[in-house]
């Protein structure tokens, strides 16, 4: 990928199946985004472009019903991998935070990966996006969370178009994961340890 980091080690991939969903994270392969919901694949695929890491994202599910368990499970997957390509978040730099502007939109993400999950989001905007609600879009976070023993905070700043807002959300999050993620000695932590 161009723009991508090297990373030594052997691709990490997990995978979640569910009577509802059927999701497969590979973190340091190829990159790829194969998901039925258009803009839900469009916002990852941003997101992977920033952070430089190859992402390869497979996932189906119920959208008949709701994108709502497909967005959650692929965010739950997601930290999954994020934890076990980086276990006890060792000999990275762990602290991360991007501002992105796209047109009238400016959008801050913010990451710890702390071992802890928490998440907070400020001024999102919940309408509907090309088919795919806002409110489903906020499931995303707490379970990246949850699923990477990370904290996240997003505050959309600034914006009117909701395309926009959540570009620059997810864009933000692949350059806060950059910078989280940079090598480093050692584990970043006044305890010696990551977690609780």
């Amino acid at each position: 990928m161009t723009g991508g980091r090297v990373d030594a080690k052997p691709p990490t991939r997990v995978e979640r199946a569910t009577r509802e969903t059927r999701v497969s994270v590979e973190l340091g392969a190829a990159r790829g985004i194969e998901l039925p919901v258009g803009m839900f694949s469009h916002l990852l695929d941003a997101c992977a472009t920033t952070w430089g890491t190859p992402v390869r994202v497979q996932a189906a599910g119920d959208t008949e019903v709701d994108p709502h368990h497909l967005v959650e499970d692929t965010g739950l997957v997601l930290g999954q991998a994020l934890a076990a390509r980086w276990p006890g978040y060792q000999g990275v730099a762990r602290y991360g935070w991007a501002v992105v502007p796209m047109d009238e939109a400016r959008v801050e993400v913010a990451v710890d990966l702390s071992g802890r999950a928490g998440s907070w989001l400020a001024q999102i905007p919940t309408g509907p996006i090309n088919g795919l609600d806002g409110e489903v879009l906020e499931e995303f976070w707490p379970a990246l969370a949850r699923g990477g023993q990370l904290t996240v905070h997003v505050e959309v700043r600034a914006g009117r178009n909701r395309h926009h807002q959540w570009e620059a959300a997810f864009k933000a999050l692949g350059l806060a994961l950059r910078q989280a993620t940079a090598p480093r000695a050692g584990t970043l932590s006044t305890k010696g340890v990551i977690g609780l």
